[in-house]
């Protein structure tokens, strides 16, 4: 009988995964089976599954996941990325290419540092990498109360930058800025109070929008007000809403140079690797705090199907 193993897998698109079993996976050259000890529950899982994304899939059946942390066999415990398919991250095992995953230091468990993986990963590309946050620069985080967000925030403040926090959830803005935000904007308010608050904290340098929709309208309606101080905007997400209504007198009032982020490539393994254990140190310290609950990955179909709450889902097999 084939070597089988537990997994959460997908069998159509818009289905949610189920756990079942699935062949376990078997490295071929220049791959690696990592043991995987816990996968996150990210919004690319969501969109992937969904059948939103370019790399969704359309052979079936297959295991969701876009990372996680495990050991290889030599006992070295990695965050590894990018598994190759049918072999997603939220299983047993996962396989994975030679040079797809860093070392994770001791001092923080395999679900804390799933957890930080692909936000805290995302956040330092954004702010740090594309976004070139340091002292004296001001950076706007719209959605700093998702949990990419926060450590968008965190991270940014961390370099150095005045950070304005934007958000939602009151609580989560409060403990932002007991953790050092410069100051934070509800946007759980009418257009024109969240624009008039959005322009008077700045003038801005960066812009990260993990929501679009209705926030980023206001956004671009109060950096309108912000003289020719030029802005970089970096849309990461889209949980606001795909679309958004920008006058185009919004762009010409003020130079902001608007870009998705990742389309100027991804970085060095090499640097993202020194950064994720930089947070890592970080987290261990108390300095970046993460929202986390723990799920055995039996339960990744109620997971995933319940309404989010804005804690970060990890999987444990």
């Amino acid at each position: 009988m084939a070597d089988v193993m537990r997994a959460a897998v997908l069998h159509g698109i818009g289905e949610a995964p189920r756990y079942g079993t699935f062949p376990a996976p078997a490295a071929g050259e220049g791959e690696a089976v990592v043991t995987v000890g816990a996968a996150a529950l990210k919004p690319f899982d969501r969109w992937w599954a969904k059948g939103l994304h370019p790399a969704s899939p359309t052979v079936f059946p297959q295991v969701v996941g876009a990372d996680g942390v495990g050991r290889l066999e030599d006992g070295t415990r990695v965050a590894f990325f990018g598994p190759v398919a049918p072999h997603g991250g939220m299983a047993e095992r996962a396989l994975v290419r030679q040079g797809m995953w860093f070392p994770v230091r001791d001092g923080v468990d395999d679900v804390m540092a799933a957890a930080l993986l692909n936000p805290g990963g995302a956040a330092w590309k954004t702010v740090v990498w594309e976004g070139g946050a340091g002292p004296g620069k001001a950076v706007l985080v719209l959605g700093a109360t998702g949990a990419s967000g926060r450590i968008a925030a965190q991270v940014a403040k961390r370099e150095g930058a005045r950070v304005v926090a934007a958000g939602r959830d009151r609580a989560v803005l409060d403990a932002l800025a007991g953790r050092g935000a410069d100051a934070v904007v509800r946007l759980d308010r009418p257009k024109d109070e969240v624009v008039e608050a959005i322009a008077a904290h700045g003038p801005y340098d960066l812009v990260v929008d993990y929501l679009w929709g209705a926030p980023a309208e206001a956004a671009f309606a109060a950096l309108a007000r912000g003289g020719d101080r030029r802005v970089r905007y970096i849309l990461v997400g889209m949980s606001a809403g795909e679309a958004a209504e920008i006058p185009a007198m919004a762009l010409r009032a003020a130079p902001v140079e608007v870009a998705g982020s990742g389309a100027g490539g991804s970085p060095p393994i090499a640097e993202a690797a020194a950064a994720f254990d930089r947070m890592l140190g970080l987290v261990a310290e108390g300095e970046i705090v993460l929202d986390i609950e723990a799920v055995p990955l039996a339960g990744v179909e109620d997971a995933w199907t319940r309404p989010e709450n804005g804690r970060r889902i990890v999987f444990v097999p």
